[in-house]
């Protein structure tokens, strides 16, 4: 378990003393909420233990190759001034990165280094702008707000999270079926980004340190898309900051373990071992840790260390399997899973689709209010179709008392729309 430590002074003296900006705020807002809430660096462990285990099935599954998880996103653009409501352009050049490289298809791949090609991997999940919003109208899944920073000329303070409040005039889309986005001034840019790991699958309750209505990715406005007027550095002009906070929010840690000891690590065994990020270089030559029984370099192609944009290139498979796993688990319902690639523009969410009761010991009840010619499939958490489709009109049941405990999920369809709902087996 990795060791907790008291922040030693203000926020606002951490930040200044440190560098010109601060690549991502995840784990010194993860110290911050156990020093809050007691017991939640624990429960972020637990979930990231439990979702290894269902990690190492998907080495097992031939169909997990064939399995793509799409993500609804909603970008919350919160602006002070006209220059952080950044354009739409903006926006989905973001998406366009984040396919290409969560899917492998960006064209650096080939700088990644010989002793890690073995290991570096497509994730197999995409990204797309929500079409419907939680009322169920269309939408082009970007919201624009004017946001009232506390301390105005320092923009959006990460230690009090305080872009995604109310008094800001925007809170999030259901966070159990959309990934949200704050994208905004923070802390005038010496923040690029955090985002929080899940804590406790699935329904985050306010008791825990992050309650369903933080749950997200936060960026600074200037560190979004590679296409952007003013970035705030060439190095994190890639777009990539968006790349390594959805990492986070998938369930990874920064390779180094947030540790200089060479001992404590991110808990990923095909990320080599490092004394501390790489932060904004490409050098090559680092090699800060002795690893057996291979001594590998650093590896600052990866996209959670703190490289240069220009440098990080990669997932490892073993980061994939988590982030997989988290898919299937802690953030289930924000995905749709298809087999093979699919066009995400036909991907519409179905709204009305209840399922009761859940969790289940053995049936579980969907009703779907006023519709008519639909029908279901399961599958597992790796991805495996158990039932395959299945037609009906306004209710059915779906009887899973002859498989083991554990997260499934039925895909109901209507023609090209389709909702996933998440089902809990418990025995």
């Amino acid at each position: 378990m990795k060791k907790l430590f008291l922040l030693s002074c203000s926020v606002f003296c951490i930040l200044f003393s440190t560098a010109q900006f601060k690549r991502c705020y995840t784990h010194e807002l993860m110290v911050q909420k156990e020093n809050q809430n007691p017991g939640y660096m624990q429960r972020v462990n637990d979930v990231f233990e439990n979702v290894k285990h269902i990690a190492a099935q998907y080495h097992n599954s031939r169909s997990v190759n064939d399995t793509i998880y799409h993500v609804q996103v909603v970008f919350h653009v919160v602006y002070t001034s006209p220059a952080e409501n950044i354009p739409d352009s903006v926006l989905i050049n973001q998406i366009e990165v984040l396919n290409r490289d969560y899917r492998r298809r960006n064209a650096d791949t080939v700088q990644t280094r010989a002793c890690f090609q073995p290991v570096a991997a497509d994730a197999g999940i995409e990204f797309y702008l929500a079409t419907t919003d939680p009322n169920g109208n269309p939408t082009n899944g970007i919201t624009r707000t004017v946001g009232h920073p506390q301390i105005p000329f320092l923009g959006f303070n990460p230690g009090s999270d305080e872009i995604k409040d109310s008094a800001n005039g925007k809170t999030c889309w259901p966070t159990n079926r959309y990934l949200n986005i704050w994208v905004g001034n923070v802390f005038f840019g010496i923040v690029l980004g955090y985002a929080f790991p899940p804590d406790n699958a699935p329904n985050w309750p306010i008791s825990s340190g992050t309650d369903s209505a933080h749950q997200g990715v936060v960026l600074h406005y200037a560190a979004v898309g590679s296409n952007f007027a003013s970035p705030i550095d060439p190095t994190v002009a890639g777009g990539r900051s968006a790349v390594h906070e959805i990492g986070h929010y998938f369930g990874l840690r920064h390779i180094w373990g947030d540790s200089t000891d060479c001992v404590v690590d991110d808990g990923i065994s095909d990320t080599p071992f490092a004394a501390d990020a790489s932060q904004q270089t490409c050098d090559t030559t680092i090699n800060s840790c002795v690893d057996s029984p291979i001594d590998f370099p650093d590896m600052i192609e990866d996209y959670m260390d703190y490289s240069d944009d220009r440098c990080l290139n990669t997932f490892t498979q073993e980061q994939v399997g988590v982030m997989r796993a988290m898919l299937a688990t802690s953030r289930a319902g924000i995905a749709y899973v298809t087999t093979g690639s699919t066009g995400i523009k036909k991907i519409v969410a179905l709204e009305g689709i209840e399922v009761s009761p859940n969790p289940s010991n053995d049936i579980f009840k969907l009703t779907a209010k006023g519709k008519e010619d639909l029908s279901f499939e399961v599958y597992n958490a790796v991805g495996e179709r158990v039932i395959p489709t299945q037609n009906f009109s306004s209710s059915t049941t779906i009887n899973l008392s002859s498989f083991s405990a554990g997260i499934y999920f039925a895909k109901i369809s209507s023609g090209e729309n389709v909702v996933v709902k998440r089902l809990a087996l418990n025995r």
